[in-house]
C-alpha cells in the first residue's frame, strides 16, 4: 500500500490547486488583481437581472406601467433613470446593458425574462457591425462574465465546443480570469489611490441595482469639444474594432433566435443602430464589411419582420454631442430616448402622435 502512494499525488495536487484557486475568488484578491470596473459591471448586470427576475413585475403585481427592457452595449447604458421616470411616467424601464456586447449576451437576458413569465411591452435591442465579429473580445467580456451553465448547454450548438470549453475553464478557474501575476497584483495593492478604486466599485454595482440597470457613468456630462481629440479616438476604436474583423456565424445565429422569439411571443421590438460621432460614422462608410453586415442584417430582420432604427437616418434625432470618438455624450441620451419612443409609436401605436 506504501508503494503505491505516488498514486495519490496527482490528487493531493489537484486539491491543492483548487485551494490556490480558491483565493482569487475572495473579491479583495479579484480587486487588486483586476482594478478596473469589467468584472463589476457584468456581476451588478447579473444581480439586477436575478432581481427583475425574482420580483416579475406584471407577474406578481397588478400591471399598472407599460415594462420596456434595454438591450444594448455601452452606448445604451447611462440613460438618466430620474429622468426616465420623470419623462415617462408611463414606463417601467430596465436597462439590461452592460460593456461589449452581442446578441449572445441579449439572448440569454431575454430567454431569461421571458422564461420567468415577464412579457414586455418594448423591447430596445441595439445592434451594431462589430457584435457580429468573431474575433471580438467577447470571449474575455461575455462569456467570462455571464451566462450560467443550462443556457450555455442548451445553446451548445450555437456556441460550439471551443467556447464551451473556454466557458468552463473560466467557471472552474478563478485564476483563468483573474490572473496571478503578482507584480501587478503588488503594483495595484501599494496603490495610494485603492481605497478609491474600492469605493468606485461599490458605487457603480450599487448605483445598477438601485436605478433599474441604468449605468454610473465615470465620466458624467463630459463632452469632448476637441475635433482633434475626437479624430483620434475615432481611428483608435476602428482599429479596435475592425483590425481582424471575420464574421462571426455564431452572433448570427444568436440574432435570428432573438427574433424568432419575439415574432413568436408578438412582443413590440425597435433594433437600433445607435449613432457615433462623425468622424467615426465617416470611416465606417469607407469599411465594405460594415456595408456587407448592414446588408446582411438588413435582410435578416426585414425577413422576420422587423427593421433597423438608424439614427444616422433618424430625422427626429437630433444631438451633436461625444464623449469620445465611438460614444455619445450622457446629454445625447434624451434625444435618444425621444427617438425610440417616437419610433415605437409610429410602428405601434400611430394613432397616439
Amino acid at each position: 500500500m506504501l508503494k503505491a502512494r505516488f498514486l495519490f499525488y496527482p490528487v493531493i495536487l489537484l486539491l491543492f490547486l483548487f485551494v490556490v484557486d480558491s483565493i482569487f475568488r475572495i473579491p479583495y484578491i479579484q480587486t487588486i488583481t483586476k482594478i478596473d470596473l469589467t468584472a463589476v459591471n457584468y456581476k451588478a448586470k447579473s444581480d439586477f437581472l436575478g432581481k427583475l427576475i425574482s420580483e416579475k413585475p406584471g407577474v406578481h403585481s397588478s400591471k399598472t406601467k407599460k415594462i420596456m427592457l434595454i438591450l444594448g452595449s455601452s452606448r445604451l447604458l447611462y440613460f438618466d433613470h430620474d429622468e426616465l421616470v420623470s419623462f415617462y411616467p408611463d414606463w417601467d424601464i430596465y436597462n439590461l446593458s452592460s460593456a461589449v456586447t452581442t446578441p449572445a449576451y441579449y439572448d440569454f437576458q431575454l430567454t431569461k425574462v421571458l422564461d420567468a413569465g415577464i412579457k414586455p411591452d418594448l423591447v430596445v435591442m441595439e445592434t451594431d457591425p462589430n457584435q457580429f465579429n468573431q474575433n471580438s473580445v467577447f470571449k474575455s467580456s461575455n462569456l467570462t462574465y455571464s451566462f450560467d451553465l443550462s443556457y450555455v448547454l442548451s445553446n451548445l450548438s450555437l456556441f460550439g465546443k471551443d467556447h464551451v470549453s473556454f466557458y468552463l475553464g473560466r467557471k472552474l478557474f478563478a485564476v483563468g480570469t483573474y490572473k496571478p501575476y503578482i507584480d501587478q497584483m503588488w503594483r495595484n495593492y501599494k496603490n495610494p489611490y485603492l481605497e478609491n478604486a474600492f469605493e468606485m466599485h461599490q458605487a457603480t454595482y450599487d448605483y445598477i441595482l438601485t436605478h433599474n440597470g441604468n449605468g454610473l457613468s465615470p465620466i458624467d456630462n463630459y463632452m469632448e469639444k476637441d475635433s482633434n481629440s475626437l479624430q483620434m479616438t475615432s481611428h483608435r476604436t476602428l482599429d479596435w474594432l475592425f483590425a481582424s474583423y471575420v464574421r462571426s456565424p455564431m452572433q448570427f445565429g444568436f440574432y435570428e433566435k432573438i427574433l424568432n422569439r419575439l415574432q413568436t411571443e408578438k412582443i413590440k421590438t425597435i433594433i437600433i443602430w445607435p449613432l457615433s460621432s462623425p468622424d467615426f460614422e465617416t470611416l465606417m462608410e469607407k469599411e465594405s464589411l460594415v456595408k456587407t453586415w448592414e446588408k446582411e442584417i438588413d435582410s435578416i430582420t426585414a425577413s422576420k419582420n422587423f427593421s433597423i432604427l438608424k439614427l444616422k437616418n433618424d430625422p427626429s434625432y437630433t444631438c451633436n454631442a461625444f464623449a469620445d470618438g465611438g460614444h455619445v455624450a450622457k446629454d445625447c441620451y434624451r434625444s435618444l430616448m425621444r427617438s425610440i419612443l417616437l419610433e415605437y409609436f409610429r410602428k405601434y401605436e400611430p394613432n397616439h402622435l
